[in-house]
């Protein structure tokens, strides 16, 4: 059989015509990241149509419906497993076992599955009459639309389960899991454009859209949210990522703290003077400057033995008397980004102003920064309190799942806690992050790593160099 001719690196000129094409067809913008990633994408819609990647690449730049339906199946990457922000999911249940009746849940942006069959385990262990449960899963993918309905994952797609929902809710054999039929009988899974089509549902006693408005251009954020809001009955509770709540701001919609991170509801109906405050502390709280990128606060951390502690990682060390002195009393003023007020943290950490340090981090950390709670556990963990340090790099994942250098942070935390399991688990994790990652890709975090010298880190049995990792 003739080997399909395969176009992985792209010119900037194709990169940017598909881009085009799945901005017009879907409104989605690729982190440049996955943009990286439309070469093998573009093979592979090209292979699942049986033509030659040429011919398939001229049809799709000229828009040619079953072409651009078969690449976007290749090109959106929907990462995502099941009991994802498991906090979300607790507060949905104890919110539906108050309720009696119908219970309608939409999950946007479902991608292969696993939200919408989450939300029906919880709410069915929430103990609610199954035959009240409708929840209606959407995405633009017709491939994750068809993955979904086969409702059959890898043991990857169960990596953050409770084992007890895990044994009660799935069908286990050794080569996969998949969802039993009176699961997805509660789960209907339609085909929807967040951007061009109206709200599949009204009504809706909840709305899931969680990373997915991430892919979306500035400009078309506030459109999609506001149809999300169009869906929600009053007193109807939205649940986003983490990273996305600064999006919100503006909508009108209450916030409720659960579990240290805000959840959004629609007001009532009645309830004109409460939607009015929010509006107003909308107004008036401009959310601080999200960088995409900050140095990362990982020291060199070896991967566990079963059973052997890791050593503890330090406080980064003071730098040089200068540079102390010059950043010894940092100031923060209302323009500061979050970048700014990350380093100013790093640089009192340095100088062993862990008090002052604290401060600035917490000050970042409102505005969701995963850097910010990567900081606090720095300096959690120069104080002893290593328990801490856990929590705190928990919730830097819990805003950025692929965090490589929180996974790796805690390699290092579970060592010390004399939890060889976890560590072994997070050290998994962290190699999982860094897949795909070229060896000199400069990781997200406080202090600059390396995708390549993280690995080498991480993989068991090589050992780190004088120079340790770059």
């Amino acid at each position: 059989m003739k080997e399909p001719v395969r176009v992985e690196r792209l010119d900037e000129a194709t990169l940017s015509g598909l881009e085009s094409v799945l901005r017009a067809a879907c409104g989605m913008v690729l982190a440049s990241s996955v943009r990286r990633s439309l070469g093998t994408a573009l093979t592979r819609a090209a292979e699942s149509q049986g033509m030659p990647t040429p011919d398939f690449l001229q049809r799709l730049l000229a828009r040619d419906t079953a072409a651009v339906e078969a690449f976007i199946g290749y090109a959106v990457i929907g990462e995502t497993y099941f009991f994802r922000h498991p906090e979300q999911l607790r507060e949905l249940g104890r919110l539906a076992s108050q309720h009696l009746g119908p219970f309608l849940v939409w999950s946007a942006g479902c991608a292969s599955g696993e939200e919408p069959y989450s939300i029906a385990m919880t709410l069915v262990a929430a103990g609610m009459n199954p035959e009240h449960i409708r929840v209606v899963g959407t995405d633009v993918s017709g491939r994750a639309l068809e993955r979904a309905r086969q409702a059959t994952y890898s043991s990857w797609s169960v990596r953050r389960m409770e084992p007890t929902l895990e044994r009660r809710f799935l069908t286990l054999t050794p080569e996969s899991v998949s969802v039993p039929q009176e699961i997805r009988a509660r789960v209907e899974l339609r085909r929807h454009n967040l951007v061009t089509d109206p709200p599949p549902v009204s009504g809706a006693h909840a709305v899931f859209c969680r990373n997915v408005l991430i892919y979306f251009p500035p400009e078309i954020i506030p459109t999609v949210l506001q149809r999300l809001v169009l869906a929600l009955a009053p007193g109807g509770w939205l649940f986003v990522a983490p990273a996305e709540l600064p999006f919100t701001k503006g909508l009108g919609l209450e916030e409720r703290e659960v579990d240290g991170m805000p959840v959004l509801r629609k007001p009532l109906l009645s309830d004109k003077a409460a939607e009015q405050r929010a509006s107003a502390r909308a107004v008036r709280s401009t959310p601080l400057r999200v960088v995409s990128r900050a140095p990362s606060p990982l020291r060199r951390v070896s991967p566990p033995a079963r059973g052997t502690p890791v050593p503890p990682t330090p406080v980064p060390s003071a730098p040089a008397e200068g540079r102390v002195a010059a950043s010894a009393s940092p100031t923060v003023s209302a323009s500061s980004s979050v970048q700014d007020i990350v380093e100013q943290a790093l640089a009192a950490a340095r100088a062993g102003k862990h008090e002052r340090a604290e401060e600035l981090a917490r000050l970042a950390a409102r505005e969701l920064s995963p850097e910010a709670y990567l900081l606090l556990a720095m300096v959690y963990e120069g104080r002893g309190d290593v328990q801490g340090a856990v929590t705190a790099v928990r919730k830097a994942l819990y805003l950025e799942p692929q965090l490589a250098i929180g996974h790796a942070m805690l390699v290092a935390l579970y060592g010390q806690l004399g939890q060889p399991d976890e560590a072994e688990r997070a050290r998994r994790n962290a190699l999982r992050a860094l897949e795909g990652l070229d060896d000199e890709h400069v990781l997200r975090g406080v202090e600059t790593m390396t995708a390549g010298g993280l690995r080498r880190v991480l993989v068991p049995g090589v050992k780190m160099g004088k120079s340790g990792a770059r």
